[in-house]
């Protein structure tokens, strides 16, 4: 009984303070969010799993000026009010009994706005990404080639630097004290360049993180794509998977291929999880990538798609489809326009799989409490 007058007070509160209709946003704009109806259908809720990420997102809230101004369709809010809309769904998931009365209080207590889309008509195109755990080492060895630069001083903001054939293959950087570490395979490297920040494992077995510090100013260019437009891949192997194979197979000419992409990630030493790009720890399955530059950084979104189910090899199995709430916590170098969203799956081998057999369809929303 004391749950559900907390759940009809929160709904009498809602509605005190709703936006009236001559004040929502237009639902014909040329924004990348546009005003919908709730989309409904929510799925089941991992109360545990979007508890943690909110409660970590509400951090990145809370540190940053609370009248920071974000973009919802053309409404400006401030940071304050995204963070209350976050803290009104970590008092719903807490205290309603069902999935059934969340959703009500879905539909009732919040205004949601969906990404227009890579063409759009709202269609956007899901990849994953993950944490990997390279071989490498704090010292150069001949097994530890393949140097992870930290941030260079002469790098300025909103300029572009060397490229990565400046880097790795002229070596301009070497002799400079920027080291931080070295792995163990040329391959591995480069993949870790793409996923931003990963484990290495130490000779003597023990751990450290390693995460993104920054990026030489440069477009991202896909290896995938360009393999595939080159037939030296078929449909369906432009994966993770499938291009570490070829390289490793094709060592003769795998720098030219990988000095076709000219961005370069530098990193810094951490300790713990992976971190998103508002510094904040990322959950697996409930933290999301998009483009900073047109959707609102640590905002609460809901995601439509479909996800794979891999086995030890890789193999995908099944496709299952995923209606599920996350947070907008990341960014990466090929995840751009309105149209494309990364979702973190952990770390390890199994996310791995399952991060580099994604490339799905599906929608985007952001919701804030009305």
């Amino acid at each position: 009984m004391r749950k559900i007058l907390i759940l009809f007070l929160l709904v009498i509160l809602t509605n005190s303070c709703a936006v009236t209709q001559a004040n929502q946003p237009s639902s014909t704009s040329n924004y990348s969010l546009v005003y919908v109806e709730p989309p409904r259908a929510y799925g089941n809720i991992d109360r545990k799993a979007l508890r943690e990420a909110i409660i970590t997102n509400l951090s990145y809230l809370q540190k940053i000026d609370p009248k920071t101004e974000f973009d919802y369709g053309g409404k400006i809010v401030h940071a304050r009010e995204v963070a209350n809309t976050q803290r009104t769904l970590l008092q719903i998931i807490d205290t309603a009994e069902s999935n059934e009365m969340i959703e009500l209080l879905l539909d009732y207590m919040f205004e949601w706005y969906k990404a227009s889309g890579v063409d759009g008509k709202g269609n956007v195109t899901f990849t994953g990404y993950y944490i990997p755990e390279v071989e490498g080492s704090l010292h150069p060895s001949d097994k530890y080639r393949y140097p992870l630069y930290r941030m260079p001083d002469d790098l300025k903001k909103d300029s572009t630097y060397f490229t990565r054939i400046d880097i790795d293959g002229e070596k301009v950087l070497d002799g400079r004290g920027l080291e931080i570490a070295w792995l163990a395979d040329p391959v591995e490297a480069y993949f870790l360049h793409i996923q931003g920040s990963g484990t290495i494992k130490l000779p003597d077995g023990s751990t450290i993180g390693v995460h993104y510090a920054g990026n030489n100013g440069h477009l991202y260019t896909s290896i995938g794509k360009l393999m595939l437009e080159l037939r030296l891949l078929k449909p369906g192997e432009a994966n993770i998977i499938g291009l570490k194979k070829y390289l490793r197979e094709h060592e003769d000419h795998m720098s030219e291929i990988l000095y076709q992409n000219p961005r370069y990630i530098f990193f810094k030493l951490a300790k713990g999880g992976a971190h998103g790009s508002i510094n904040v720890p990322l959950t697996p399955g409930h933290s999301i990538a998009t483009d900073p530059s047109l959707f609102p950084r640590g905002g609460l979104s809901f995601i439509r798609t479909t996800t794979p189910v891999v086995d030890q090899s890789g193999k995908v199995l099944k496709w299952e489809p995923v209606n599920r709430f996350v947070l907008n916590q990341d960014e990466g170098g090929a995840i751009k326009g309105p149209g494309r969203v990364d979702l973190f799956w952990g770390a390890g081998v199994e996310a791995g799989h399952s991060a580099g057999s994604m490339k799905e369809q599906g929608e985007l929303y952001f919701i804030l409490q009305k």
